[in-house]
């Protein structure tokens, strides 16, 4: 799908948008005033009056659910953006008040790319995440909860080497608390709904950490996609629902998003290719990929593989092809 083209508005400054999310499609359609709320070297990001977001971003982000994506080499106004400026949406162009840029959306395409589509072989899987969880030691930050990856089940990971954590002892305290309450839990009752316990023992993570995406929320999207990862679709669902209405009220309106996309079965490109790496048993993609989620925000990448690696854990000691999994950190 794409925006049809009109005629375009002349500008100043024009900024080629060449693809957007589909909830970024459906709020812009339906809100015109938007107003920046974060900023950064290589993206914005903009709300309306119901607290919902866009993301305006360079190429080099990727795309995502309520992306903005831009033409690489596109002028970009990082010297002119400041929380609280105005955008106005029309014409398919979003402008940027007093300054003459255009964010013109005409041609652009429509990204939408649903988790339920991702699924991988148990054994394959295990082989990956044992890999992921040993180049966590060496390459997460160690205030990130990456740092803690290999205490997750019995993996045969040396365990020795770089483990200077320096993870906030509440919020180190909380996640080992967390975790241990749920690793051995079915996610679903045999009814089908959602095992209270399960989701109870986890929701004390929402809003935990510091940072525009708190380690917490940037941890419990990650064991959503691991859960969709490991063929485990209405786990995952169940679960993602149960956050997302859950951290309503308790979040920014940035994560309450987040949350919102893995509800609707939607994440960003990068993890999108990353969770698609996991089970090729293809060690040079995989690095290629870990490394660029690694680079999201400040932990934000590290925390979520920590939870995508814990959810592909629960669905294989589910399984019985792992005995058990996280009782303690490494710190």
């Amino acid at each position: 799908m794409m925006i049809s083209s009109v005629p375009k508005a002349i500008m100043k400054r024009r900024v080629q948008v060449v693809s957007l999310g589909s909830m970024a499609l459906s709020s812009l359609f339906r809100m015109q005033e938007w107003q920046v709320v974060a900023t950064f070297g290589r993206s914005f990001y903009c709300r309306d009056n119901r607290d919902n977001i866009i993301c305006i971003g360079q190429a080099e982000i990727g795309q995502g659910p309520f992306t903005l994506l831009c033409s690489a080499g596109s002028f970009w106004p990082v010297n002119i953006l400041a929380n609280g400026s105005s955008l106005q949406f029309r014409k398919h162009q979003l402008l940027l008040e007093g300054d003459g840029v255009n964010f013109d959306l005409h041609g652009a395409s429509v990204w939408r790319k649903s988790l339920s589509t991702i699924n991988g072989s148990g054994e394959k899987l295990l082989s990956d995440i044992t890999w992921i969880a040993g180049k966590a030691l060496s390459d997460a930050p160690p205030q990130s909860l990456g740092m803690v990856i290999s205490s997750f089940f019995p993996l045969n990971v040396h365990k020795l080497g770089r483990l200077s954590c320096s993870l906030n002892e509440a919020l180190n305290t909380r996640f080992v608390e967390a975790t241990s309450r749920v690793c051995h839990l079915p996610v679903l009752l045999p009814s089908g709904k959602l095992n209270p316990s399960f989701g109870e023992g986890l929701v004390r993570l929402i809003g935990l950490g510091p940072g525009l995406t708190p380690s917490g929320d940037d941890f419990l999207g990650g064991i959503v996609m691991g859960l969709y990862k490991a063929d485990r679709q209405e786990e995952a669902a169940s679960l993602a629902d149960y956050f997302y209405r859950s951290a309503r009220g308790r979040v920014s309106e940035i994560s309450l998003n987040f949350y919102r996309a893995l509800a609707e079965g939607l994440a960003a490109e990068p993890y999108y290719l990353f969770l698609e790496a996991i089970g090729r048993e293809d060690s040079h993609e995989l690095g290629s990929l870990l490394k660029r989620v690694g680079q999201l925000g400040g932990t934000s990448g590290w925390d979520t593989i920590a939870g995508i690696v814990f959810g592909i854990s629960i669905a294989l000691t589910d399984t019985n092809q792992i005995s058990n999994c996280a009782s303690e950190a490494l710190c």
